[in-house]
């Protein structure tokens, strides 16, 4: 199954589109023109997620079950505000500013549930049902993500659709996670697969 549920959706759905338009750079489509802002290097908000911490010690210190909640949820509420204040990949430019910004985005987030996870007393079970599927899932989008963006600067159709082609083929764990982070008390967590 492919990742169209979660973070990768607009990206696959979009090449898909511009596959029937014609064309996926900007200098194929007539009156448009590529945006110097977009490039492939655009930083979007800042680099770490903000989060507060209400537990108490250092990070080799077990916390409680409900203080890890407390904090791994505020954490991914502030993932997912950045992934959701990121634009729709309508157009080649959105598109860059998207995927950057995806790319900019979960390896932070995924460090931080690391460091988050290795506090707990079932580190164990949530690496095994929440950060290694997550991981591998991002380290598959990743090359393809950064194809797109090398395809998108170069104005190279062919390579865009390839891109995109290899992004639909990312693995899906998102509802298998989703599930576990729900039932786990992580809604927060578990709203990054959906959104």
């Amino acid at each position: 199954m492919t990742r169209t549920a979660g973070w990768l959706a607009p990206v696959v759905v979009l090449g898909v589109v511009l596959t029937g338009c014609g064309g996926s750079s900007p200098a194929a489509r007539p009156g448009t023109s590529p945006s110097p802002s977009a490039s492939s290097s655009a930083v979007i908000g800042p680099s770490a997620p903000a989060f507060a911490s209400t537990s108490a010690g250092s990070p080799r210190d077990v916390i409680s079950k409900p203080d890890f909640l407390i904090d791994a949820n505020a954490m991914c509420s502030a993932v997912d505000a950045q992934l959701q204040a990121l634009p729709a990949p309508t157009d080649d430019a959105a598109m860059r500013v998207y995927v950057t910004g995806v790319l900019r985005i979960m390896p932070v987030y995924l460090s931080h549930a690391q460091t988050l996870v290795a506090r707990t007393a079932e580190r164990a079970q949530l690496e095994k049902n929440w950060l290694i599927p997550e991981r591998a899932d991002y380290d598959a989008f990743k090359p393809a993500g950064q194809a797109l963006l090398q395809a998108l600067d170069a104005h190279d159709d062919a390579a865009v659709q390839a891109a995109v082609s290899d992004l639909s083929a990312v693995p899906d764990h998102s509802d298998v996670v989703q599930a576990y982070l729900n039932g786990y008390g992580l809604p927060s967590c578990a709203h990054i697969d959906k959104s």
